[in-house]
């Protein structure tokens, strides 16, 4: 049986993989995966949040929209202000990647003529702000897992590896 706490492990095991491969595109200077897969790790991560909320997803690459209508509906989170102020944080940094949209997947057109992600990004500079609200993301969220949902790495030892990736994407900022 499926359950919230699943359905939110396995969006942070799938975050983690991005996460790791965010890690190794910017050794290879893949400037164009970092930030689709930064933009991943992020959507999957506000994902697993929605599924400790207790919201079932189905599809979506906009969470922050639905993470902001729990926010502002005020019988949900009544007196947890720290955990209201982490999530509106986690939405802040988190618009830059819903309002990049399918331009890390799929690049823009620009005079009518497509210009593909590895045209886009191409410099350290184009990501670093992406590496900095991801850092940022996965901080609040290793916070807020704790304190308001009470899961620690004892009960998903994963989080231990979460916590040494998010040290090696300080590194880079």
């Amino acid at each position: 049986m499926k359950t919230n706490f699943t359905q939110a492990k396995s969006w942070i095991l799938s975050a983690i993989n991005d996460i790791n491969r965010v890690l190794n595109s910017l050794k290879r200077k893949d400037f164009a995966d970092v930030a689709f897969r930064s933009q991943f790790a992020v959507e999957k991560l506000n994902k697993a949040a929605l599924n400790l909320l207790g919201v079932k997803i189905e599809k979506t690459h906009t969470p922050i929209k639905i993470l902001k209508s729990i926010i502002l509906d005020e019988k949900t989170l009544d007196n947890e202000e720290s955990t209201k102020e982490n999530l509106l944080n986690i939405i802040s940094y988190s618009g830059l990647f819903e309002d990049e949209g399918v331009k890390t997947r799929y690049g823009i057109f620009k005079e009518e003529v497509l210009m593909i992600p590895e045209q886009i990004y191409t410099s350290f500079e184009n990501i670093r702000q992406f590496i900095l609200n991801l850092q940022k993301i996965v901080d609040l969220y290793l916070i807020l897992w704790n304190e308001t949902f009470n899961i620690n790495e004892i009960e998903f030892k994963e989080l231990k590896e979460l916590k040494k990736l998010n040290k090696k994407l300080r590194k880079w900022i």
